[in-house]
């Protein structure tokens, strides 16, 4: 039953020297976690039954283990010492939570702003592919402008040719009609 707590102990000691009521003469004594635990050390280990021989085997170490009787801790200061791990281990589990949902709201930003990103993405390339088309427009009517501005160049001077022809044409007339007359 000790051979758990050597390390608390210090010794050794044997099976047969394993005693549940406290003796003068013990080199050690029983700490107690468990208070329901304390009515089994009222008795010697032989008056138990088998059920109370399991109890004490599922607790040792954890609910009850042995320590030198130098080593005798003041109950109002262990008190002390379990209220003040207590109150440590509420804190650290509350900052735990605190962090905890810290993490969560991080990673809810990071998947909507990684949503934002290819929302915007997506607007982008559909402005790109408006940009694009909307050029492709462009070069076509520069294009049939300039076609314009050519077959109206070439009408320009097909007139100014038939203008001078014209004019050379009715001035001859009006010379000759004259002299005919």
């Amino acid at each position: 039953m000790l051979s758990s707590s050597g390390e608390t102990l210090g010794v050794k000691v044997q099976p047969s020297d394993v005693r549940l009521k406290p003796e003068k003469d013990m080199h050690y004594r029983w700490q107690i976690e468990d208070p329901s635990l304390e009515p089994l050390f009222q008795k010697h280990l032989s008056k138990h039954s088998v059920g109370a021989y399991m109890l004490l085997q599922r607790g040792v170490g954890q609910k009850f283990f042995a320590v030198r009787p130098e080593k005798d801790l003041n109950k109002e200061a262990h008190l002390d010492l379990m209220a003040q791990l207590r109150a440590e281990n509420l804190s650290l589990t509350e900052k735990l939570r605190l962090s905890e949902e810290k993490a969560h709201r991080k990673e809810q930003e990071a998947i909507e702003a990684e949503d934002e990103i290819r929302s915007q993405n997506s607007v982008i390339r559909e402005a790109q592919m408006t940009i694009h088309l909307h050029q492709q427009d462009i070069l076509n009517w520069m294009a049939l402008c300039e076609w314009y501005q050519v077959r109206c160049l070439h009408c320009s001077n097909v007139l100014s040719q038939m203008t001078s022809f014209l004019q050379g044409t009715s001035v001859e007339d009006t010379t000759l009609a004259p002299s005919q007359a």
